[in-house]
Order: C-alpha cells, then sequence, then structure tokens
C-alpha cells in the first residue's frame, strides 16, 4: 500500500484517505460526487436569463470557474482524516478514535485553495488506484 499524505490538524499530522466508504459519504451528504467534484473545483454551469443552462454549438453545457466550494471541503475534510486515521490504524493493528468533525475543521489552518488541492489530489489518487486494479487477475481479450 503506497504512503498515505498527511495535513496538518492543529499540532499534528494526520493521514488523508478518500476510498470508497468516503465517496459513499460524499454521495448521501452532497447529493452526488459529481457535483461534489464541480464545487470543489469551483465549475459551475452557464445558465441564461432564465435560468436555463447555455450550451455550446457541439450541445455541451458552457462551464465557467470561481474559487473552490468551502461547503464541498467542510463536506469531505473530516471524513477524510478520520478514514486516513482508521486505515493507519488497522494497518499497524492498533485501536483509534475518532476525530470529532468539529476539531478537524476548527484546527486545520491550511489556506482553502490549498486545501482543496490536496483534496482534488487524495481524490484523483483514489480513481487512479482503483484503475491500476482494474485487469489484474482478470484475462483480457483481444
Amino acid at each position: 500500500m503506497e504512503k498515505m499524505k498527511e495535513i496538518r490538524i492543529g499540532d499534528a499530522y494526520y493521514p488523508v484517505k478518500i476510498d470508497l466508504n468516503v465517496l459513499e459519504y460524499i454521495q448521501e451528504t452532497y447529493g452526488s460526487i459529481g457535483e461534489w467534484e464541480m464545487d470543489l473545483k469551483g465549475w459551475h454551469y452557464s445558465k441564461d436569463k432564465d435560468g436555463n443552462r447555455i450550451y455550446d454549438e457541439k450541445g455541451s453545457p458552457v462551464l465557467y470557474r470561481t474559487e473552490p466550494s468551502i461547503k464541498a471541503i467542510r463536506t469531505v475534510l473530516p471524513a477524510m482524516v478520520n478514514e486516513g486515521i482508521a486505515v493507519r490504524a488497522e494497518l499497524q493493528g492498533k485501536p483509534w478514535d475518532e476525530m470529532p468533525d468539529l476539531q478537524i475543521i476548527s484546527e486545520c489552518e491550511i489556506d482553502y485553495t490549498e486545501l482543496a488541492a490536496v483534496i482534488r489530489e487524495e481524490f484523483n489518487r483514489c480513481f487512479a488506484v482503483k484503475k491500476a486494479c482494474r485487469g489484474k487477475g482478470e484475462k483480457q481479450s483481444r
């Protein structure tokens, strides 16, 4: 297993992990992983004066970008920190205690744009690992 990225919360560093448990939490809390990801990246659909989405000549929605959503960051930060703590403890055969969400959020002093980048990196890693594992042990057709 690859080494987990760590972030500073208060005076200590904690591992972060996005896996199926965290993805399920995002989906249940936010509505959809795709919507959460767009908000995390600051992407929004352009709309006309009536509130309808605008599409380009190829039929693709027109997007614009703003800053990362604090709501998207707050949604996942406690879950990914606690999942990192749980996974590390499991690998080490040690017990663990969940950190309270409020403690994680209030003691995390990382700039929100930098924090969004860390979260995007971990989110992308989660899918890169799944793609790398796909096909192992399976016969591939030619």
